[in-house]
C-alpha cells in the first residue's frame, strides 16, 4: 500500500514538474534548485525527463537510486547508480542512445544527468547519472577560442540573409523565371569568392560576448581554471567506474553516403571517437537554418555538430540544465577536447528503436541555435544565440559523362583536428555522391585554400588523377597532405578562411605512355636552352606530339649528359637518396622538419601527374666509393655555379634575377612511364 502511494505521489510530482517545465518554456530559463551528491541516498525515488517521439512532449520516467560510485576518491569520476522504471522506459526498452543528459530530479531538486550504462547489459538496469555538482563546473572553464581576429558569423544576420534569399526565390518562381545559379546556394550563407569575407558578420567587439574591460578578468580566471583542468585530467585517468561503459548519445550524419561514412569513421578515430558505422542515422539535414532566438529547456533534445550544411555530422543528446543563455547537456564528453567551437543545433525526435542490449532515438536536426564551447568529462556546455568560428567548404563537381554539375556547401567547426579530418571527407563524399558509380575514372582537381600561407594568403593546387576503382580517394591525397602540414604547424595558427574545390571527372583512363624524346640540338653548351620533341601514346588513342623546353645546367661538365624524361607523378628515388646523403654530409639534421613555409613551398612546386619532366639522370652508386665520388662531383658543380652567379651579381647588382629553368610541359594525360635520352655538352670557350 505504501509502495503504491509512493508511486502515485511521485507521478503527481512528476506531472507538476513537467507542467512547470512546459509553462516556463516561453520565459527565460533559470537554473533550478539542486540536490547535493551527499544528500542522494540509496532507495530514493526520483523522476527523469526526455523526449522520445514526434510530439515533442517532455515525458517523465521513474528513477530509483541504487548507490554512489567513486565517492571515496577525489580523482574518481563520481556517478549515481540507478534503476529506471515507468511507461516511457517500457516503450523505449530502457536507457537508449540520445537520452544522455536527461535531467534527474529528487524531490523537485536537480540531481544530475543520465549519462551511461554498462555494455552488453540490459539498458533498464544499473544506469549511471552524472552529478549536477560536477556538471556545473563546466561553466567555470575559460572560453578563449572564439576571441580571435576572425570576424564571426551573426546568427540573426544569417537568418535574415536566408529569408531574403527564400523571398527572392519565391518571387522568381512566381514570375516563371529560372532558378538561381547553383553557385549561389544559400543553404549555409557562404559568401561568394568575389564578396568581402565580412558579409553577414559581426565586428570583433560585437562578436565578443565579453567586453574588452572584462578580458583581463577572464585571463586571470584562466590560470585557476587550468588547475581545475589538471585535476580533471587526473580524475579521467583514475575513472575506473567508467570502464566498459557506453555513453547514451546518438550520432547523426547527412550527405556522406556509404563510402564517405566509412572514411569518416576512420577519421573520427583520430579524434578519439569510436564511431559505429552501423548505428549512425542519417539526419536528412542538407539545409541548416539559423535560429538565433531558440529556447531550450531541461529534457529537450539538442545536437552538437562538427559540420553543418550539405554534409552534417554530430551527436544528439538531451539538455540537463539551462541558465539564461547557458546550457548543460549529455552528462559525458563528446570529443573531450575541452574549450571548443562546435555548432549547437536543435533536434527533433521522430521515434525510437531498440534491441536486447541497446537502442537509439531517431530524428532530424534543422537549425543552428548556438555554440558549444566546452566539451568535458562530465558533459558539454554551450551558449544559445552565439555562432562558432567556422571554415566554409565549397565543392563543385562536374561529371562529363552525365553532364551533371553539383555544388556542395558546408561549414566546418573551426577546430584544427576537425578540419583536417572532415575537409578531405567532405571533398571525397562530394565527388563520390555526384558520380554515383565505382569504376575506372580520371579526375582533374583544383583547390584554393585561403589562410595566412601562400602568396597573398592563397594556396592553390591543380592536378590530375586516375584510379581503376575509386578516383575520389586518390584525388584528396594532396589536399590531405597540405592541410596536415599547415594545421600541424607548431609555431603559428594557420588562420583558415575557406576552402574551395573544383573537380571534373570523366569515365575512362586518361593516361599516356612516353614513346620518344628527340632534342632540337644534339650538341649543346652549358646554360643553353633547347627543346625536346616528345611523343606520347594515350591509352587506346592516337599518338600525340608534345614540345618540352629544357635548359642545360650552367655548371654542367663537358661530355655526355644523360637525361630522364618521365611523368611528373614518378619520383626519382635515387635522386632523393643522394640529396639526403649530401645534406647529411653537410651537417644537416635530417630528424628536424624544415619550416612549414618550406614544406608547403616544396609541395606546391612539386610536379603534377600530367606533366612531362626532363632532368639529369641519376646513376645509382654501386658502392660507398662511387657514392662519395658522386656527392663530391655534385658539390663541385654547385660551388662552380654559386661562384659564377656571384660574379654576375658583382658586375650588375641591379640586374633582375633570372628565373629557374622550366624543364617540363603540361599535357591532358597522366604520364605513366620514364624513358632515357641524352645530349653532348661542349666545353665553354
Amino acid at each position: 500500500m505504501h509502495r503504491l502511494f509512493g508511486k502515485m505521489k511521485k507521478r503527481l510530482l512528476a506531472a507538476c514538474l513537467s507542467a512547470s517545465l512546459l509553462l516556463g518554456s516561453t520565459a527565460m530559463a533559470a537554473l533550478p534548485e539542486i540536490i547535493s551528491l551527499q544528500d542522494v541516498k540509496p532507495g530514493m525515488w526520483g523522476t527523469g525527463y526526455t523526449v522520445v517521439d514526434s510530439s515533442g512532449e517532455i515525458r517523465p520516467f521513474d528513477v530509483e537510486v541504487v548507490g554512489i560510485l567513486g565517492d571515496n576518491s577525489k580523482m574518481s569520476a563520481k556517478r549515481i547508480l540507478v534503476n529506471l522504471y515507468g511507461d516511457l522506459i517500457e516503450e523505449t526498452g530502457g536507457a537508449i542512445s540520445g537520452m544522455s543528459g536527461s535531467p534527474i530530479y529528487f524531490g523537485g531538486r536537480l540531481a544530475g544527468a543520465l549519462s551511461a550504462g554498462y555494455k552488453d547489459m540490459y539498458p533498464t538496469q544499473r544506469i549511471m547519472l552524472t552529478p549536477i555538482e560536477d556538471m556545473l563546473r563546466i561553466w567555470q572553464y575559460p572560453d578563449t577560442l572564439n576571441r580571435t581576429k576572425f570576424p564571426q558569423l551573426d546568427l540573426r544576420k544569417l537568418k535574415a540573409e536566408r529569408e531574403k534569399f527564400q523571398a527572392a526565390e519565391a518571387k522568381k518562381e512566381a514570375d516563371g523565371k529560372a532558378a538561381s545559379d547553383e553557385h549561389e546556394d544559400a543553404s549555409v550563407a557562404v559568401p561568394d569568392e568575389h564578396e568581402d569575407a565580412s558579409v553577414a558578420v559581426l565586428d570583433e567587439h560585437e562578436a565578443d560576448p565579453v567586453a574588452d574591460t572584462e578580458v583581463a578578468e577572464v585571463q586571470d580566471a584562466a590560470a585557476e581554471a587550468e588547475k581545475d583542468a589538471a585535476a580533471e585530467a587526473e580524475k579521467d585517468a583514475a575513472a575506473d567506474v567508467l570502464a566498459d561503459t557506453e555513453e547514451k548519445n546518438t550520432y547523426f550524419a547527412s550527405g556522406f553516403g556509404s563510402k564517405g561514412m566509412k572514411l569518416l569513421q576512420e577519421g573520427m578515430g583520430r579524434l578519439g571517437m569510436k564511431l559505429d558505422y552501423d548505428n549512425v542515422w542519417d539526419a536528412g539535414a542538407s539545409v541548416m537554418q539559423a535560429r538565433p532566438d531558440a529556447v531550450l529547456e531541461p529534457g529537450s533534445p539538442v545536437g552538437v555538430a562538427l559540420s553543418v550544411g550539405d554534409f552534417s555530422f554530430g551527436a544528439m543528446g538531451t539538455v540537463t540544465a539551462v541558465d539564461d543563455k547557458k546550457i548543460l547537456a549529455f552528462g559525458h564528453p563528446y570529443t573531450h577536447r575541452g574549450n571548443v567551437n562546435y555548432f549547437m543545433t536543435d533536434a527533433q525526435v521522430i521515434s525510437t528503436i531498440h534491441g536486447p542490449t541497446n537502442g537509439m532515438k531517431l530524428g532530424n536536426v534543422n537549425g543552428i541555435i548556438g555554440r558549444i564551447n566546452q566539451d568535458r568529462q562530465d558533459g558539454v556546455g554551450g551558449i544559445l544565440g552565439q555562432m562558432p568560428q567556422t571554415v566554409p567548404v565549397i565543392v563543385t563537381v562536374h561529371d562529363r559523362d552525365t553532364g551533371r554539375s553539383v555544388t556542395y556547401n558546408s561549414m566546418l567547426a573551426y577546430d584544427e583536428e576537425v578540419v583536417s579530418v572532415l575537409a578531405p571527407v567532405v571533398v571525397y563524399s562530394s565527388i563520390s555522391n555526384t558520380l554515383d558509380r565505382q569504376d575506372g575514372s580520371t579526375a582533374s582537381l583544383k583547390f584554393s585554400l585561403r589562410s595566412n600561407y601562400g602568396e597573398k594568403g592563397l594556396i592553390e593546387r591543380r592536378n590530375m588523377f586516375y584510379d581503376a576503382e575509386d578516383v575520389a580517394k586518390v584525388s584528396i591525397g594532396e589536399l590531405n597532405d597540405i592541410l596536415g602540414v599547415i594545421l600541424g604547424n607548431k609555431e603559428k595558427e594557420p588562420d583558415l578562411l575557406d576552402l574551395k574545390v573544383d573537380v571534373t571527372v570523366e569515365r575512362g583512363r586518361k593516361t599516356a605512355t612516353l614513346i620518344s624524346a628527340v632534342p632540337s640540338k644534339k650538341d649543346v653548351l652549358p646554360g643553353e636552352k633547347i627543346t625536346f620533341d616528345t611523343t606520347i601514346q594515350p591509352y587506346r588513342g592516337e599518338k600525340i606530339k608534345v614540345t618540352v623546353p629544357y635548359t642545360v645546367p650552367k655548371a654542367q661538365a663537358p661530355g655526355n649528359l644523360a637525361l630522364d624524361v618521365h611523368g611528373g607523378g614518378l619520383v626519382n628515388v635515387a635522386k632523393i637518396l643522394l640529396a639526403q646523403q649530401a645534406a647529411i654530409d653537410a651537417g644537416v639534421n635530417m630528424d628536424e622538419e624544415p619550416p612549414v613555409s618550406i614544406q608547403l613551398q616544396d609541395m606546391l612546386a612539386s610536379n603534377c601527374n600530367n606533366e612531362i619532366i626532363i632532368e639529369s639522370t641519376v646513376v645509382v652508386p654501386k658502392n660507398d666509393d662511387e657514392l662519395k665520388e658522386s656527392i663530391k662531383k655534385a658539390k663541385k658543380q654547385a660551388e662552380q655555379l654559386a661562384k659564377q652567379e656571384s660574379n654576375n651579381a658583382g658586375r650588375n647588382n641591379n640586374a633582375p634575377q633570372e628565373p629557374a629553368p622550366v624543364n617540363k610541359a603540361a599535357t591532358e594525360y597522366i604520364i605513366e612511364n620514364i624513358i632515357h635520352t641524352n645530349v653532348n655538352v661542349l666545353e665553354m670557350k
